[in-house]
């Protein structure tokens, strides 16, 4: 086998960052019990919880607009988690870590399902509007939202510090 056949399509290696990077967020997430999904590094930024819905979102938002498809995420769950919003220091806002993680997992497996189908041209396809200024195009997008899970992993790993607690990854 050569070289050339043993090295993954740009389409392969970008759809393989997805779980990869999820898997370190993930990784992060499951050392905080319940009762620290809702604390905040110096009692400001985001949350656990809020970390949670907003990669589901972004994974969602995405493929919607890329697809032209309606969200795959319940009702109500953009408002809680768009880019802008104050994450709210009462966990009962929020939906509890396993509807979390099962909303995770869908928009994911959506997302590296679109990631995986792209081809030919569709791979340099201009982004919509709404994400252009921070993926230009299809490919980009894809290794935005993987960039993505390690900047919350990053919030989370503060979190996690702030709490007294050893590193995960070391």
């Amino acid at each position: 086998m050569t070289t050339q056949q043993q090295t993954p399509s740009i389409v392969e290696h970008a759809a393989e960052q997805l779980p990869r990077s999820r898997n370190f967020l993930l990784g992060l997430l499951e050392t905080l019990s319940d009762d620290q999904l809702h604390v905040r590094a110096g009692g400001a930024g985001n949350h656990a919880l809020w970390v949670m819905g907003h990669v589901a979102y972004a994974d969602d938002l995405f493929v919607s607009l890329f697809c032209n498809e309606p969200s795959c995420l319940p009702e109500g769950h953009t408002e809680l988690f768009i880019n802008g919003t104050t994450p709210s220091d009462n966990p009962a806002d929020y939906p509890d870590r396993e509807e979390l993680l099962k909303r995770m997992e869908t928009a994911r497996t959506r997302l590296i399902k679109w990631a995986q189908s792209l081809e030919g041209d569709a791979i340099w396809q201009t982004s919509p509007e709404e994400i252009a200024q921070i993926a230009p195009d299809a490919i980009t997008a894809v290794h935005t939202l993987a960039q993505h899970d390690f900047v919350h992993g990053g919030q989370i790993a503060t979190i996690r510090a702030t709490l007294g607690m050893e590193p995960v990854f070391a």
